[in-house]
């Protein structure tokens, strides 16, 4: 089982961005940044090995090897990559729902934080008690407030 991590631009938390950022508003910071979402793709070993072969670990190189050729890949390979497709479209929404309603409370309450490796997530859980009742929601249904202790 290959490991495929993909970037989704711009969103939220775990975002990578240069540490001058800290100050600006979250939708600032976030510009140009990347999200980094790991899913596994199952079912596509004997595919990579037919196809992808000596490409090592790079992920990216693998999934782009396996998209050129998508018309003779496995249906077991097909269904794996279908699967990890949803997932990343699923964490993306919770990503998007989730900097909606809490950009105006990490603007007041995480302003200096740098965000990357889950620092803004932290801020706002430490804040709980005074971030609005509209983020912690999205955070606890998405599954992100568990995330990060």
């Amino acid at each position: 089982m290959k490991t495929i991590i993909l970037l989704i631009s711009a969103l939220l938390f775990s975002t990578s961005a240069p540490a001058q950022e800290a100050g600006k508003p979250l939708a600032e910071k976030l510009k140009g940044g990347k999200i980094t979402v790991n899913t596994s793709v199952r079912g596509c070993g004997a595919d990579i090995k037919q196809h992808c072969d000596g490409l090592g670990k790079n992920a990216q190189k693998v999934f782009m090897c396996l998209a050129a050729y998508e018309d003779q890949l496995s249906s077991k390979c097909k269904q794996g990559i279908q699967e990890a497709t949803m997932a990343i479209k699923t964490s993306a929404a919770a990503l998007d729902y989730s900097l909606v309603a809490c950009e105006a409370d990490a603007d007041k309450h995480c302003l200096a934080v740098e965000p990357g490796e889950g620092r803004m997530l932290r801020c706002i859980k430490a804040n709980q008690s005074q971030v609005s009742q509209q983020c912690l929601t999205a955070l606890k249904d998405t599954g992100l407030w568990d995330l990060v202790e």
